[in-house]
């Protein structure tokens, strides 16, 4: 199962822009909708659910991304 937490957002991380939802990860990747929700299943992409809401953080897509492109 993926490593999904079911809690308020980690302390610091208070700024909206810092977590989308996973259709707006979706759009920012240019990805399809089921290659989005694999990467937060497989725990590639870090996510906490709010609610009913599942959230990723920026910061993981944007990492993904890089290793993705092979620019380090």
């Amino acid at each position: 199962m993926a490593r999904t937490a079911e809690c308020a957002a980690p302390e610091g991380s208070q700024d909206r822009d810092e977590w989308m939802t996973v259709i707006e990860m979706q759009e920012y990747m240019g990805a399809s909708r089921s290659k989005a929700y694999d990467l937060v299943w497989s725990g590639e992409i870090d996510s906490y659910r709010l609610g009913r809401k599942l959230l990723v953080s920026r910061a993981s897509v944007d990492a993904y991304i890089e290793s993705r492109s092979g620019r380090k």
